[in-house]
């Protein structure tokens, strides 16, 4: 039996109407969510990051305003098994507004600063409770559209298989910037100049394929995926191509992206479409071929998780309260449902832990 997390918006933003009560538990069998109970208090926890070693849950808190400065924060809870429960370990500050991304490397939290143009580090104390802000790296910069990249925004910083770098996608910038974690310090040291992504494509998350090799790039902003080659700290554009059907007119606003634990196929969230895309990786090449895309049976398809084997995807419909749970056909790898709908209010972020 696996444990599901979802963080949600409880009040309202600029792009949600938030509704929700905070972090939402649930048990998940057999490809059937069942509830567990709701942690509150946290102010829109919108994404999630799990130490499942240590039991330990992070969320940020995608706020613009914490203890009486301009920033976010970032909570940390220890986690019991059964029944599910969380127990608060404290919180600190982001030193920038609405943190949207949350990873963990040698015990430290990586945060990135949507609002604040900024990324920082944050030690963890032996418990895994929330120690100080170690490192902090202030972008600079903007892009062509003027309503969405007047300024810099990090929308995600992931660490490579190696926990050697970290990868920080600005949607502000059109860049994805390298970092090294200097141990001795434990602040963010730049690894080498930033990938320049075509203009206005708005870099917002990306995934490492199960090699370690390539990298796979959501760009919000025009629904396109870009490819990267990764060797030795550096990333090399390769290709890049439009994730949404051809002659496609609506609202193109690409979201969360995905690999499947064989490597075999990709999935990344189209909000404007309402829809999961799937590809066919060529493994040998990288390229992605034919997609086939699947109704999300709500609208703003946000965040998606699949479990450790493969077997099932839940995405969360931000805009329409809704968790949707998909069985993966394992030769094809597309979505077989809905199996379950689930209610919950402006579901923002789904984990799993097995």
């Amino acid at each position: 039996m696996a444990t599901v997390f979802v963080g949600t918006y409880t009040e309202p933003l600029d792009h949600v109407n938030g509704r929700g009560a905070g972090i939402y538990i649930y048990s998940f069998n057999e490809g059937r969510l069942r509830p567990e109970g709701a942690v509150r208090g946290l102010p829109s926890p919108s994404y999630l990051v799990i130490d499942a070693a240590r039991y330990r849950l992070y969320a940020v808190s995608e706020a613009l305003e914490f203890n009486g400065l301009a920033q976010g924060a970032v909570q940390a809870w220890a986690w019991d098994s059964e029944p599910v429960a969380l127990e608060s370990l404290g919180h600190v500050g982001t030193r920038g507004g609405a943190p949207c991304y949350i990873s963990i490397l040698h015990n430290h939290l990586l945060i990135a600063n949507y609002v604040g143009g900024s990324v920082i580090a944050v030690s963890l104390t032996e418990n895994g409770g929330l120690g100080q802000v170690t490192g902090y790296v202030q972008h600079t910069g903007t892009g062509p559209n003027p309503a969405r990249q007047e300024a810099p925004h990090p929308h995600a910083i992931v660490p490579d298989p190696t926990g050697e770098y970290c990868l920080v996608p600005d949607l502000g910038t059109d860049r994805v910037y390298i970092y090294r974690m200097d141990r001795s310090k434990a602040d963010l040291r730049s690894a080498g100049e930033a990938v320049k992504i075509h203009a206005g494509a708005g870099p917002r998350h990306l995934v490492f394929n199960p090699a370690g090799t390539g990298i796979y790039l959501m760009n919000e902003l025009d629904s396109t995926i870009s490819f990267l080659e990764w060797k030795n700290g550096r990333a090399t554009l390769l290709h890049t191509l439009d994730a949404l059907p051809e002659g496609y007119a609506g609202i193109r606003s690409g979201a969360d992206i995905h690999i499947h634990p064989s490597g075999q196929f990709l999935y990344a969230s189209l909000r404007g479409l309402a829809s999961i895309v799937c590809f066919q990786v060529d493994t040998g090449t990288g390229r992605l071929v034919q997609p086939a895309w699947f109704p999300t049976h709500g609208t703003t398809p946000r965040n998606f998780t699949l479990d450790s084997a493969g077997e099932h995807l839940i995405v969360a419909n931000q805009d329409s309260d809704t968790l949707v749970v998909y069985r993966i056909d394992s030769k094809s790898g597309h979505l077989v449902g809905p199996r379950q709908v689930v209610n919950v209010p402006s579901p923002a972020c789904v984990k799993i832990v097995s």
